[in-house]
């Protein structure tokens, strides 16, 4: 008898105190990806098991790259070891998170999931990356990702990764998806990673302003 199954028959004959309806999914997305909440991305693969019938976050990401997979993701590209990017396998191309926005672009799902991603200049983690003034400001949808260590020895920080993935209308109207990542960059003593931020940022100006 595992102990999933006891703690199963200990809790169905309680009695019910309460009942909670969670919010719709799209909130939840909507904290993942807007302020970047680690937590809320971590319990995704949970989520997405116990949709299925599952009981495990690895039956999750399992689950998980069936989905990818369907939307047109070359899964050999990602490597998944939880929920939030920090885990050691957590790794995936600039590729592979195009092929996920070609992919979303075409569900009906997209407004809404485009709607969740922080917007450039103006909120979440993109709301002053880029001034007021910006050509750009508002019309970037985007994911940021950091991975960032202390280098103690050196009394600085190793910026593991900075990345931005999102979409954005280009000056001439074009729908534009892209992949900016900054790898493995040892940092100023007093510097974090807002400054490859602001670089990301000035590089969707280049875009908007370039682009198709």
């Amino acid at each position: 008898t595992s102990l999933e199954t006891i703690d199963r028959e200990r809790t169905e004959n309680l009695k019910k105190v309460e009942t909670f309806t969670s919010p719709p999914f799209k909130d939840a997305v909507t904290v993942t990806l807007k302020v970047s909440h680690n937590l809320y991305a971590s319990a995704l693969p949970c989520l997405v098991a116990a949709a299925k019938g599952y009981t495990t976050a690895e039956a999750g990401l399992r689950e998980q790259r069936k989905i990818l997979k369907d939307l047109g993701v070359d899964v050999n590209q990602v490597a998944f070891g939880g929920g939030a990017g920090g885990a050691p396998a957590d790794h995936v191309t600039p590729r592979a998170c195009v092929q996920l926005l070609q992919g979303m672009a075409k569900r009906k799902e997209w407004e809404a999931y485009k709607t969740a991603l922080p917007i450039l200049g103006v909120d979440g983690t993109l709301a002053d990356v880029v001034s007021e003034s910006s050509p750009a400001r508002g019309k970037v949808h985007a994911k940021t990702g950091t991975l960032i260590w202390q280098d103690t020895t050196n009394g600085r920080f190793l910026l593991k990764s900075k990345a931005l993935t999102g979409t954005m209308t280009t000056k001439t109207d074009t729908p534009l998806h892209f992949a900016l990542f900054v790898n493995n960059v040892p940092l100023p003593a007093g510097v974090g990673a807002s400054r490859e931020g602001k670089v990301l940022g000035r590089l969707c100006e280049i875009l908007y302003d370039a682009g198709p």
